[in-house]
C-alpha cells in the first residue's frame, strides 16, 4: 500500500485519505487502551474512522490479541466450541442465574452436574464470538429444558436451520 503519510504510530494502518481540515489535523481525541484501559491520544481524523480497538502499546496488542484469540465464528468440528470466550461467558451466565434452570428452576446440586448454557440466538448467525456469547444471548437451562427449548428453536424460527 502505498503510503500518503497517514500511518498511524499505533497500528501502522493506511487510510488513504486526506484530513477533512488541515487546522485539525494535529487534534487528538482521548481514548482507552482496550486492554488496560489506560488512557491514550490518538489523532482526530483516526478516531473518526470508526475504529474502537485502540491500545497504548503493541505489548498491549498482543496480550489482548492473546487473550482474544478470534473473532470470527468458524464452524467446528468439534461439538460444544463456541469461541475464545466461551467458556468464561458461559460461567458468568451460570453465576448470574443463580446455578438454577431458568425454566423449571432445578439447580446444579439437584442435577448432580453443571447446567447447559444455552444461546437464545444460535451461535451460527453470529459474525463474532464476542457478538455470539454475550450474557444477553445466553440463559442457564438444565438438559430436558435445553433440548425443549432447542426442538422449539428450530419449529419457530426455521430460518436458523442449516444455516453454515
Amino acid at each position: 500500500m502505498a503510503s500518503s503519510g497517514h500511518e498511524t504510530e499505533q497500528m501502522g494502518f493506511d487510510f488513504g485519505v486526506e484530513k477533512s481540515d488541515p487546522a485539525n489535523a494535529t487534534e487528538a481525541r482521548q481514548v482507552s487502551c482496550l486492554h488496560c484501559n489506560k488512557t491514550l491520544a490518538v489523532p482526530a481524523w483516526y478516531a473518526e474512522q470508526g475504529l474502537h480497538m485502540h491500545f497504548c502499546g503493541s505489548a498491549c496488542r498482543q496480550a489482548w490479541t492473546a487473550e482474544t484469540p478470534s473473532f470470527e465464528v468458524k464452524p467446528q468440528k468439534r461439538r460444544g466450541h463456541r469461541g475464545g470466550n466461551w467458556t468464561p461467558q458461559a460461567n458468568k451466565a451460570r453465576e448470574r442465574d443463580g446455578f438454577a434452570c431458568q425454566v423449571c428452576a432445578r439447580n446444579e446440586e439437584q442435577l448432580g452436574r453443571q447446567l447447559d448454557v444455552h444461546h437464545l440466538i444460535p451461535y451460527k448467525n453470529f459474525k463474532s464470538n464476542i457478538e455470539a456469547n454475550r450474557l444477553e444471548n445466553l440463559i442457564s437451562l438444565c438438559p430436558s429444558c435445553h433440548a425443549k427449548m432447542e426442538s422449539q428453536l428450530r419449529r419457530e424460527l426455521p430460518l436458523f436451520q442449516g444455516k453454515e
